[in-house]
Formats: structure tokens, sequence, C-alpha cells
């Protein structure tokens, strides 16, 4: 009933090519005229999962509690001084915060006043007692500042310092790291150079904890203004930061270093390595696949009209796209790689076939007939199968691929339409010869006869191989983290991978919202007993512990540096004065040589300002070692100021990231991890999440993210696996009518299925999102490449591999492999992996295909010289 139909199609369009030709380009020019104005991409990477999944319901209700923390734009500077590094965040975000229209949130976490003035209270007892005591110690220079804030008053401390140093009276070992910080500033200001004294080098700075990793980095956290119609909607933004960090001075040569992560820069550079290594790939697959095109048919007669075929079909496929979803999102918008590799498999088997038959019947309006008539069934189910292998994607909760499904299974109908129609049409206008032989692969009868003859030795063999394959399978693996498929050379990457190895990162924190503060804290405290918890955090985290021994402490210092702070000042030097100073001060320097040979190098400087003599000199110096330490003092007289903290003093830029404006508190949980474990580590997260669910299944956060979103991921190509396989499955039954004939064609494929997952499991591959689309696109191809060895051993042939069917699935398979393999060359490691995996298991399709299927069919008694015409 099909080939009948089929053969009037053909000869349809073959009697009216001219015309349907002219209609086919039409319609194309007008789809593309479409296209172009309606197209557009969606790269909200937020939209690929369904709404209405449990866990995203809540991750999404967290989202709306705190939309500041959604989407954020980070800058990390870090300084060769705390001091640059504090004045370069400072500036920048000051800058940006001047930008409404480009950045609605820009917030410094570390640089609220609040901190500043009550950062002593944060330290544990011990480091608060380390800080007080070197404070204290720093008595004499603070001293110096306050009474006399010159070169000439810092010179005098450092001559009693020296004469302490020959009198025995002072360890240089005490001073020596002092020392070389002056040092370093008065040979910059000796060359003319600018380095601020870092004074958080010379003594931990009081308001911040003792990590000097911590004191040379700051952050900035921004809520950028985003475009999701651009490929990379948070580039705008990033170019304004990288702007004003430049019209700032932001510079490695000015002692900063300035880096964007966060989710912003992070999925920019993602799409843009996509998009590289897509293009790359793109280009590489058609010219893969012109080149075998052209060893398939060895005419451009041929060649032309599939390729012209191939591009109306993706222009219309692409307008179907675009009018039935709308915008693209980042899977979807991979059909067009897709359509290449897969459609052309119909574009070649009809055209090899026409060879076949061209050779047998040298008119071309008979010989295209012929085709049809021998190509109809398998074509249509080939192309059938495929569209139900997408089509199975739909019903999944992986939006990203359903919305594929929607598209890639509708392109295969277009495809296959195309093929049947413009196809003809086309090789009618171009008139392909006849061929003067046929196009068979008469060497492989050999190999072909081996399969068949030796069977039953063969069989048991594949099984075995089959049975390896499937216990290497048990041992496969799926990477559930994101961040493991960007790419590792990017900056948002290498810098969000050191940025985690901060204990206090809350990049794999879980969250939870809680009705009230009583709650929050009950919480918290049955969730800190965990052993998979180090801590939890919510607004009530920030009142200090022993906050009346503390302040009995700072007290204490206070009452100890009150004297100092009260000193009065000294008359301003003059140049004569310090110049005098300097020389004085260099000689003493120069005396305590032999007991400290570190005093020498800044006696020299020291020599070299007072031997140039000008007020520039004098003024770098100043800069470069007096000024910081007043800002220095300004902040020590600051925190030694340091009262109760209660609820009430928390300032309300903090509470808005603790406390929703509906009055929920925010509950924060940090899983434990030791100093060299890998916080990204899956089985440690997923012992983390299901250690805390146990008390709070309702969590939400990063670490839930990534579990639940790869176990969505992975059940959405479970279910489209299952049920692509029972459509296929029904329709070949329905269609071949023999359960037999349906178990063989669908044996190498689950052989291949199993080989695939085998292999990546022996080398280590594990599942990730990008390459799991392979599975299922196996599922088409396989199905679609069996079927046409199926149909052509149901017509009583077992010339199987020297037949022309074998040239038409040999050249269809390797176009497809053309087309995916090329994505192995790109640079991102999603896409990659994809192209590796996809690789492997067309690989595996091919051969079992071309391999096992003869060896289940075996020899007939009878058997037709040639395909029916």
């Amino acid at each position: 009933m099909l080939a009948p139909l089929l053969v009037s199609v053909v000869d349809f369009s073959r009697r009216f090519a001219k015309s349907l030709v002219v209609g086919a380009l039409l319609l194309s020019l007008a789809l593309g005229v479409y296209v172009a104005r309606n197209i557009s991409i969606n790269t909200d990477i937020n939209q690929l999962l369904s709404e209405n999944l449990g866990w995203r319901k809540r991750e999404k209700g967290l989202e709306a509690a705190f939309p500041q923390k959604v989407d954020n734009l980070v800058i990390v500077i870090d300084g060769a001084t705390g001091d640059k590094a504090e004045a370069a965040a400072d500036a920048l975000a000051n800058k940006l915060a001047a930008m409404p229209d480009k950045f609605t949130f820009v917030s410094r976490p570390d640089a609220l006043p609040f901190f500043r003035a009550n950062g002593l209270l944060y330290l544990s007892t011990k480091e608060l007692g380390d800080t007080l005591d070197q404070i204290a110690q720093a008595q004499p220079m603070l001293g110096t500042v306050i009474s006399d804030p010159s070169l000439r008053g810092l010179m005098g401390t450092l001559g009693m310092m020296m004469q302490g140093v020959q009198a025995g009276a002072t360890n240089p070992a005490q001073i020596k790291q002092p020392l070389e910080e002056i040092t370093a500033a008065f040979q910059a200001a000796a060359e003319g150079k600018e380095h601020p004294l870092d004074w958080q080098k010379m003594m931990p700075a009081p308001a911040t904890s003792p990590n000097t990793s911590r004191e040379l980095r700051k952050y900035i956290i921004t809520k950028p203004v985003l475009d999701y119609a651009a490929l990379q909607p948070g580039e705008a933004a990033e170019k304004i930061v990288r702007q004003t960090a430049a019209e700032l001075g932001l510079t490695p040569a000015n002692g900063v270093r300035f880096r964007l992560t966060g989710p912003v820069p992070l999925n920019d550079q993602e799409f843009a390595s996509v998009a590289e290594g897509t293009g790359l790939a793109t280009v590489l697959s058609a010219l893969l696949v012109l080149g075998l095109l052209f060893l398939a048919m060895r005419t451009w007669r041929i060649v032309l009209p599939i390729a012209l075929t191939l591009g109306a079909g993706l222009v219309t496929s692409t307008a179907f796209a675009t009018f039935a979803v709308g915008s693209l999102n980042l899977i979807s918008v991979a059909f067009a790689v897709m359509f290449i590799g897969i459609a052309v498999d119909f574009g070649i088997q009809f055209g090899v076939r026409y060879r076949d038959q061209h050779h047998l019947e040298p008119d071309h309006a008979k010989a295209l007939r012929h085709t049809a008539a021998v190509i109809a069934a398998p074509l249509a189910m080939a192309a059938a199968s495929t569209a139900l292998g997408f089509l199975s994607f739909i019903p999944t909760d992986y939006r990203g691929v359903s919305e594929l499904g929607i598209i890639a299974g509708s392109s295969m109908i277009i495809a296959f339409v195309l093929n049947i129609t413009l196809l003809p049409a086309l090789m009618t206008l171009t008139k392909p010869p006849a061929e003067a032989e046929g196009v068979g692969y008469a060497a492989l009868a050999p190999l072909n006869n081996f399969l068949l003859t030796r069977r039953k030795i063969l069989i048991p063999v594949i099984l075995a191989v089959t049975a390896a394959g499937l216990i290497s399978a048990m041992h496969l693996r799926f990477d559930f983290d994101p961040l493991d498929l960007k790419n590792p050379n990017a900056e948002s990457v290498q810098t969000m991978f050191e940025a985690m190895q901060d204990p206090d990162s809350d990049a794999y924190a879980a969250q939870i919202l809680q009705p009230s503060p009583q709650a929050a804290q009950q919480l918290a405290d049955k969730l800190s007993q965990l052993p998979e918890v180090d801590h939890v955090m919510t607004l009530d985290s920030f009142i200090p512990e022993d906050q009346d021994k503390k302040l009995a402490m700072i007290a204490d210092t206070a009452a100890l540096l009150a004297p100092t702070f009260a000193l009065p000042r000294q008359p301003a030097a003059s140049d004569e004065d310090n110049l005098d100073a300097l020389r004085k001060t260099a000689a003493l320097l120069h005396q305590a040589g032999d007991k400290m040979p570190e005093a020498l190098a800044l006696a020299d400087a020291l020599d070299k300002l007072a031997s140039e003599g000008s007020h520039a000199a004098l003024e770098r110096a100043q800069a470069n070692v007096i000024a910081p330490l007043q800002a220095k003092l300004e902040e020590i007289r600051g925190v030694m100021q340091a009262k109760p903290v209660t609820l009430d003093d928390i300032p309300p830029e903090l509470k808005r990231d603790w406390v929703a404006k509906d009055g929920k508190w925010l509950v924060e949980i940090f899983p434990k991890r030791g100093v060299n474990d890998n916080p990204r580590d899956p089985k440690m997260l997923d012992r983390f999440v299901k250690a805390v669910r146990t008390i709070a299944p309702d969590i939400s956060g990063t670490p839930v993210s990534i579990l639940e979103s790869g176990r969505t991921v992975a059940s959405a190509f479970i279910h489209a696996g299952i049920y692509g396989f029972a459509a296929i499955a029904l329709l070949s039954l329905v269609v071949l009518r023999r359960a037999r004939d349906v178990a063989k064609m669908m044996t190498p494929l689950l052989i291949a299925g199993i080989l695939t997952l085998g292999t990546i499991a022996a080398l280590n591959m594990p599942l990730n999102y990008a390459n799991i689309i392979a599975l299922p696109l196996l599922l088409s191809l396989g199905t679609s490449y069996a079927v046409y060895f199926v149909f052509y051993a149901k017509n009583n042939r077992r010339d199987f591999l020297q037949s022309s069917m074998s040239r038409a699935v040999l050249f269809s398979a390797a176009t497809v492999l053309a087309a995916f393999a090329s994505l192995c060359f790109s640079s991102h490691p999603g896409t990659r992996s994809m192209g590796e995996l996809l690789t492997i298991a067309l690989l595996y399709s091919l051969l079992c295909t071309f391999l096992v299927l003869p060896m289940l069919y075996g020899f007939k008694k009878k058997a037709t010289l040639h395909e029916p015409h």
C-alpha cells in the first residue's frame, strides 16, 4: 500500500519538477525571511527544567524571597597589599552603584561599617587576645603617628629601635618583618614609585580574621540587568565592569588584579565557549558531509540535489521551530547540527538506491519509480522511528530536550517529505547519468559469507563480549556537577574554584526558609548536631558570642592606649626637619648593620632619598609610609569603641540577606569537609543532603540543585528511552508483522547500547547533562540502520554487506559520524564529551548492525538475485 503511494508521489514530482523546484525555492525564501525576523534564543538556563518539580518550586521560592542573590556577577579583587585591595574595591563599587540602570544591586558584604566597628567581636577569644596584644606592642609607632605624623616622627621611632638592637635590648627577629615592609616602601619612594606600606603585614588587621588571603582579597556582589535575547545575557554588564576598572587603573602594574565570576560570567563564558565549539563543529561537519556525499554518489548531479534538499529542510524546520516553540533554548538550538547529520541519511538512501536502480534501468523515469518502490517501506519506517525517538522527549520534565523533541521529531517528517518530493524533482533537472556498474561492495562478500557460515561460533562470542560490557556498565557514573561541563581555563571558572577553597564559602551551602526567628534557631540547633554539618547560620549568627568577655578585653586595651591617643600634636615638620631625620636614622641603621643586616637596605634607601632632597621625594615617602599608618590608626580608634551587638543593631543591608520581606528567616547549612576535601565531591554532597533531609526535607540550595537536576535529567532520558523503545517496537510490530523480526531488529540496538555504556565506564567517562543525549539518539539512529537490513532480509536477500543497501547505510552512518565527531574538537568540555559519546555510540551501532544482524538472519535456501522493481 505504501510503495504504490510513494511511487506516485515521486513520479508526480518528476513530471512537475520545474514547478515544484520553483515553488520550493519561493517557499524557502519566504520561510527564511520569516525565520530571520522572528527567531530568537532564550539563554536563561533556569528555564531548561520544569518549574512544576517540587525542588524547583522551593528553589523559586528562595529566589523570590532573596532576589538580590540570583543572577549575580561577582567581582573578585586581589591587591598586592590589603590597603590596595580595599581602595580598589571601594572605588569600583562606588562607580557601579552609580549606574542603577545597569546594576540593580551593588554590595560589599565585607566592608559594611557595622563590621568595621564591631569586627573584633567576631574573632575568637584567642584571636582577639593575640590581635589586642599586637596592637599594644605597636603603641610606640601609633604614638608617633598621633604626636608627629611625619617622616621625622617615624625616623625617631626607627632610631630608638636601632639603638635597642645595638644595646641588645631589642631582638632583631621581632622587628625583621616590619623593617622589611618599611624598607620596601622607602625603596619605592626613592625610585619614584607608589608602594603604600602594608600595615596588615606588620600586624593583623584588627577588624578581620588573621587569614592573609582574606585581607588581600575583596568581593563586590552585583546584580546586573540581563539581556536574555543575547547569547551572553551579561556581556554588556561585564564590559562595563572591565571598562570602569581600566579607567580606575585597577591593573597588575598598579598592584591590583580583578576577575569576574558568579552565575552570570560562568554562564556567559560557557555560552561563548559552546558557540565557538558549535561553530567549528558546524563548519567541519558540513565539509565532511559534502566530502562523504561525493564519495557515496560520485557525481555532483546527485550531491547538489541532496545538499539543496537538506538546505530547504533546514530552513523549513527552523521556521517550524520558530512558530511552534517561539524562542530556542540552549539545548534545542542544537537541532540544526542534528538535522544535518541525521536528515542527510534519507538523501543518501534515496541517492545510492537510485544509482543502483539506474545501473539496472537506464531510463531516468523508470529508475526513479523503481527506487521509490524499493525504498518506500524502509525509508518511511526509518523516518518514523527517528521521529519517534525524538518525540519521546516531549513528556519529560527536562524542558530543554522536551522542546528539542518537538523540533527534531517534526523536522524528521519534514526531511522525509522533501526527500520524496523535492529531491527527485531536483534530480530530474540535473539528469544524473546511468551507472556503468553496480554500486555495492563486492569485496565484502567473503566477510558476509563468513558471518553467515560461522554464526554458531560468532554469536556466543558476541554474547560474551556483551556480558563483559554489561559488567563494566554497572560501574558507570553520572557527573551531576554543571561546573565540570564548563571550560576549566575560563577566568570565571578558575576564580570560582579558587574561591571555593575557602571553608566559609557558601557556594555549596544548603538553605531553607523558616516562619520565625524561634523556628530558625531551633532548626539550626538540630542541624548543627549532624556529623555531616560543619556549621549553620541564621541572622542570629551575627550576634557575637562571649560579648561581655570580649568587650572587657577591648576596654582594657583601649584604656592602655588612651594616653597614646591623647598625646599632643607636635609642630609640623619642615622638609629640612624630615631630611635631617632621614640622614640621622640612616647613620644609626648603618651602625646596626652588623647585628641586623636587614637594616642596611633601609639605610641605603634613606640615603638615596636624602641625597635627592626634593620636596616631591619627601611627599612620595610620606604617601607610602605615613598616610597608610594614619588610616590604620583611625581603624584602630574605631574598633576600640566597640559596643554590645543586638539584633536591633544589625544594619538593613545585612538583614535583607537573611530575613525575607514576609518575615521568613533564612537558615544556611554548610557541609563539613576536610582541609584537602573537594567541596564538589558528589559523594560528599549526597551524604550531606541526605543527612540534612532527615531533619529538614524541604531544603534547597546548590547541593540540592546539583543532585536533583541530575536526577531529573537522568530520569528524563530514561523515560524518553523507554517511551521511544516502546513506540519504535510497536511501530515495527505493526509494519513488520512478526515479533521475530522486531526482536532481530532490536537486538543489535541493545548490544550497541550495552557496549557503549560499558566502554565509557571502562574509560572513566561519566554521563553528564550534555552527553546523555547520545543515548536516545542511539535508539533512533540504530533503529533506522537496522530497518534497512531487516527489509532487505524480508525480500529474501542475504548478500547484506556487498549490496547497495549496505553502501547507503555505511555512508549514511559515516555522515552522521562526521557531523557528531567534529564536536570532539570543541574546547567546551560538555560539547566535547557529547561528541565523544556520540562517536562511540554510532560506531557500536554501525558495527552491530553490519556484523550482528546478518548472523541473526543466516542463509535462505532460495534468494532472489536483485531487489524487486
